[in-house]
């Protein structure tokens, strides 16, 4: 019997590692993965390895949520990281498809660019 979460929502044996169940409570029902660990007596570092695995919590590490959206949708970086649920830049995504081998780029070589880089060579007039 938890506080925060319906009974009928919650899988019988191990709801920190079923996908479904974590998606909900997190992005649906608002709760944090401390909140979520406590309401079941594990640690939160259960939970959160669990939420980051399953691509719950920072979607941009899930290789095959990348999978998903790069190759089979065919979204661009950009498109990828506008998402509600990523919160991050397209050179993370980038580098992240980099990593898993899902670009011809390699992931030392994605930067996120100096600001001198980008036209921004003026000084600062105090």
């Amino acid at each position: 019997m938890t506080f925060r979460l319906p009974d009928e929502r919650v899988p019988e044996s191990e709801p920190w590692r079923d996908r479904e169940f974590l998606q909900w409570a997190y992005h649906e029902r608002g709760l944090s993965p401390r909140t979520i660990a406590y309401e079941f007596g594990v640690s939160k570092s259960r939970v959160t390895v669990h939420m980051e695995r399953l691509g719950v919590l920072r979607p941009w590490r899930h290789e095959d949520t990348l999978r998903r959206l790069y190759v089979e949708q065919g979204l661009s970086t950009n498109e990828i990281a506008a998402r509600n649920d990523f919160d991050c830049s397209a050179t993370t995504v980038r580098k992240h498809l980099a990593r898993y081998g899902l670009t011809d780029e390699e992931p030392d070589d994605v930067t996120y660019g100096r600001l001198d880089e980008l036209g921004e060579t003026e000084q600062v007039k105090a």
